[in-house]
């Protein structure tokens, strides 16, 4: 039996629903019972737990072969980093009390500086790795790269203004994106067939590498209208945030994050990474649907 967290999200929902395909039992940890019933119904096992609660965790780790387990992010928190090391640190304690054979955990390129370096919310996935590295458990990090989806922030001036505004700097830098289907089929491959290693990483590109310019492209074609890419300056990033409903704490890791993607700190460090599939035209068809 298989432990996913995360099923209300976008790579947690795939893990699950993967898993379930496969004639695995899957059991969804959520928040509350109305967040599960959907699970509940597709034959799922469902536990309402809360990830800062320690105790309750364990209990929902407890039997399970392996588990998915992430940092669910939470843009409007005034403490970002302290509650996910919070949330981590319960996480780990939970699966060690499981003894669970076998823990695939999200994490991003980039996690292999340390927290207290400058990756913005990265910091809290590279405090999960140093974590669970420290324990007796097997693990598997998977690192993806930035989420094609993020553009779907961006979807009001593009499909308004025809502008597409950007914080990857300079428009024409390519880097790779990969859609969260891609990571959670990886994750649920992961969990079916376990690396050998005790320590694992697999770190995750997209199908292609795309600059700020080849969204806009590939969002005029979509739209049948010229859209514009444009560099949100540095120094109005922050507000343009905050403006976004995001409080300023998460802000500001955000924009932190960012300089570092746009000056190559944030980077793969494996030449024969995995792959995904799902093309940035295809993310810009589910986007725009």
């Amino acid at each position: 039996m298989f432990v996913v967290t995360g099923v209300t999200g976008n790579t947690g929902s795939v893990v699950a629903q993967t898993l379930l395909d496969a004639g695995k039992k899957v059991r969804v940890l959520v928040r509350n019972a109305e967040k599960g019933q959907p699970w509940q119904d597709k034959g799922a096992e469902v536990v309402v737990a809360d990830l800062f609660d320690q105790a309750a965790l364990t209990d929902a780790l407890n039997g399970a072969e392996a588990a998915y387990l992430m940092l669910p992010p939470d843009v409007t928190h005034t403490d970002f980093l302290q509650s996910r090391f919070d949330i981590a640190d319960n996480l780990v304690t939970a699966a060690q009390e499981a003894d669970l054979a076998h823990v695939v955990y999200l994490s991003s390129v980039g996690a292999h500086h340390a927290p207290t370096q400058t990756t913005g919310p990265i910091r809290t996935l590279a405090y999960l790795e140093e974590r669970l590295n420290a324990t007796e458990l097997k693990t598997t990090a998977l690192r993806p790269g930035y989420f094609l989806e993020n553009w779907g922030a961006v979807l009001h001036p593009i499909i308004h203004d025809h502008i597409l505004p950007s914080f990857l700097s300079p428009l024409d830098k390519k880097i790779d994106m990969v859609a969260t289907q891609d990571i959670g089929e990886k994750a649920a491959e992961l969990l079916l067939t376990p690396p050998a290693g005790q320590k694992n990483v697999i770190e995750l590109k997209g199908a292609a590498q795309y600059s700020a310019a080849d969204v806009a492209q590939a969002f005029s074609k979509a739209l049948k209208a010229d859209i514009t890419p444009i560099s949100v300056p540095q120094e109005a990033q922050v507000q343009a945030l905050i403006d976004a409903g995001i409080s300023a704490n998460v802000a500001n890791l955000l924009v932190e994050m960012y300089e570092n993607i746009n000056n190559d700190f944030i980077h793969f460090t494996q030449d024969e990474a995995a792959r995904g599939q799902v093309t940035l035209d295809a993310m810009v068809e589910k986007l725009l649907a």
